[in-house]
């Protein structure tokens, strides 16, 4: 198997050298000062970030796979089993602008290959248009692949388009003559208004005229000597030379980074030079290791990441880096202690953007993107990264009371106003709406319909469970949707347990004259209900200083419908500024993903409620973004 496969090595990865997803609040002040600052996190296998001019930071993820099977044959190189694939558009392209919420710009395919998964790739700029590469394909799976999958995209605001198919260009031409495989991996917009793919299936460099829609192989890699017989190379004693990045030097040369494949022997990898003519290539930088990403800086120098240092033993915890590569041996560590980083960019301040955690797709949330300040700088210090120290960000406020959050009226107009608007799934009926604050006291109860009696009378109580339950359960840092709870808190999930843990208090929720149940005067409010739910419709709400205020919960509908409406008046609020989630979008939607089996794929999946919520649910991101009240173009 030629391509790169950075993500087969998450199990072993996250199990030898597992970080915990917030890390100590307890770090020194050198380590405050060094760590770097994280400007998006709760990313799934972050593989490429792009820093254009506008100041905006762009990232592609691999994604989490999906639930729709596909054949794809061959063996998995760490069980040698079958490959049992599953596919779907959870891959992702986010935008982080100064000061903002990371805005979901496209959904990218993804599969997930028994123990590994292939999505999103890189990102380039070219002509004001955002570019991608993403996906594999190898001919034992078909003749054809996937749609939009071993492929240049054009990425569009809430769509991508299929540019070239390069798995195409691989089956017809096969350049290296071994296995039929094709996985673009590295991008570069060149100056003479084409993109240049660094095809880490193919163990080639690309050539992509977008506007003609047609591609041509510029240079073939040769194997890398190495001490095990290769199968895929005709049992030659040597690696795949797996070209992960390109780059424009300020020479004008082609710059090509190579990651050989297994066993990654520390001083294995290089940089080499192309001949965009001639194809010849030359060695540039050696004695390097497993090299992920190659750029050049604002200051006209060369930089590379090292995803890490693998030994016998498995993998040295915290041995990435990104590296200023010179000539010969003299390239040298700038930023190190990284877990295991991917790709890096720079502003035109010469600050650099990490994507960090990048093999942790089996932990959802896990990856990152950090800033580190003044990098493109030949007299700049070496960075020792503390991954603790950028998880001690400032912590927003502490806000309670009713007092921060919509009044009764304001409540009352989003739900009314979104329920009678229709197009929310499930059966049509109107619902209940509960809000609480940070401590769970309830500041409104409201409902949709003309009277209590016109919607379900038991959907007051799940209403003010579901908005305790989004509440108790939600952190600064991290949002949980009650329906992100339904498979995590199962027997074998990882937040069983959490289902038995806060029971409903009756006299709170029935107690009181009925004749006031939704009214500014319901006897619930200014009092704690309590109570669990993990189904869909509770989700928590943040100020626009990322203040966690409390939660609403939506019940009357399906579940699924009620998370959508939920969506829907948390938008109209205006306290949707989620910090980050479980989710392919970053945040706290609906997962859909349980197996017939009833197994969870990302372990935060809720079950499909029959009503076409699960193709509602996944447009909510992009005609609802996070962190504006206006839908859609965001």
């Amino acid at each position: 198997m030629k391509a790169i496969r950075i993500s087969i090595y998450v199990v072993l990865v996250v199990s030898l050298v597992s970080v915990p997803w917030i890390a100590t609040e307890i770090v020194t002040a050198q380590e405050r000062e060094s760590g770097g600052t994280v400007i998006v996190d709760g990313l799934n296998g972050p593989q490429g970030v792009l820093a254009i001019d506008d100041g905006s930071i762009w990232v592609i993820d691999v994604g989490l796979g999906g639930d729709r099977e596909v054949e794809v044959g061959g063996l998995d190189p760490n069980t040698n089993e079958i490959i049992r694939a599953t596919y779907g558009n959870t891959a992702r392209v986010i935008r982080v602008t100064l000061g903002g919420q990371p805005q979901l710009v496209a959904t990218l395919p993804s599969i997930f290959l028994g123990s590994d998964i292939v999505g999103g790739a890189r990102l380039a700029l070219l002509n004001n248009e955002m570019y991608a590469t993403a996906g594999v394909w190898q001919g034992v799976a078909s003749e054809e692949a996937l749609p939009d999958t071993a492929a240049v995209l054009r990425i569009l605001q809430g769509s991508v388009l299929e540019v070239f198919p390069l798995w195409r260009l691989e089956k017809e031409q096969n350049p290296d003559g071994y296995v039929l495989e094709s996985h673009p991996y590295g991008l570069a917009a060149g100056p003479d208004g084409l993109l240049y793919v660094a095809e880490a299936g193919a163990n080639t460099l690309v050539r992509v005229d977008v506007v003609n829609r047609t591609a041509e192989v510029v240079a073939v890699f040769e194997g890398i000597p190495g001490p095990l017989p290769n199968p895929y190379r005709g049992g030659a004693l040597e690696s795949d030379p797996v070209p992960t990045g390109v780059t424009f030097g300020a020479d004008g040369r082609i710059y090509v980074s190579l990651l050989p494949g297994f066993p990654f022997l520390p001083g294995s990898a290089k940089v080499v030079v192309v001949d965009p003519n001639s194809g010849r290539v030359e060695d540039y930088a050696t004695d390097l290791t497993m090299l992920t990403d190659l750029r050049t800086g604002p200051d006209g120098e060369l930089y590379a990441v090292r995803f890490g240092i693998f030994t016998d033993e498995g993998p040295i915890p915290n041995s990435g880096a990104v590296l200023r590569v010179g000539p010969g041996e003299t390239s040298r560590d700038i930023i190190t202690g990284l877990p295991f980083p991917t790709s890096v960019d720079f502003d035109v301040n010469g600050n650099a953007y990490v994507t960090i955690n990048g093999s942790s797709v089996g932990v959802p949330g896990r990856g990152a993107v950090v800033r580190f300040d003044n990098v493109a700088n030949l007299d700049a210090p070496t960075i020792r990264f503390v991954e603790s120290a950028t998880r001690n960000l400032q912590e927003p406020d502490f806000v309670a009371g009713c007092e921060n959050l919509p009044d009764h009226d304001a409540v009352t107009s989003a739900l009314t106003t979104i329920v009678g608007g229709g197009n929310n799934g499930g059966l049509g009926n109107h619902v209940w709406a509960t809000v609480v604050d940070r401590d769970g006291v309830a500041c409104v109860i409201t409902f949709s319909g003309a009277n209590r009696g016109s919607q379900w009378p038991g959907g007051r109580a799940l209403s003010a469970q579901k908005a305790n339950t989004a509440n108790a359960f939600s952190l600064p840092r991290l949002a949980f949707s009650t329906s992100n709870l339904h498979s995590a808190t199962q027997s074998g999930g990882n937040l069983y347990g959490l289902h038995d843990s806060i029971p409903l208090d009756t006299s709170v929720a029935y107690g009181g004259d009925a004749a006031f149940f939704g009214q500014t005067e319901d006897p619930m409010v200014g009092l704690r209900p309590g109570g669990w739910s993990r189904a869909g419709g509770g989700l928590p709400l943040y100020s626009e200083t990322g203040s966690l205020l409390g939660a609403l919960g939506i019940s009357g509908d399906t579940s699924c419908a009620d998370h959508i409406v939920a969506w829907k008046v948390r938008d109209t609020l205006r306290l949707d500024h989620i910090p980050a989630g479980v989710s392919a979008s970053a945040d706290d939607n609906i997962i859909f993903d349980v197996q017939a089996d009833g197994r969870s794929l990302s372990g935060f999946g809720h079950p499909l409620c029959g009503f076409d919520e699960e193709q509602m649910a996944e447009t909510l991101p992009a005609e609802f973004p996070i962190g504006s009240n206006e839908a859609g173009n965001q």
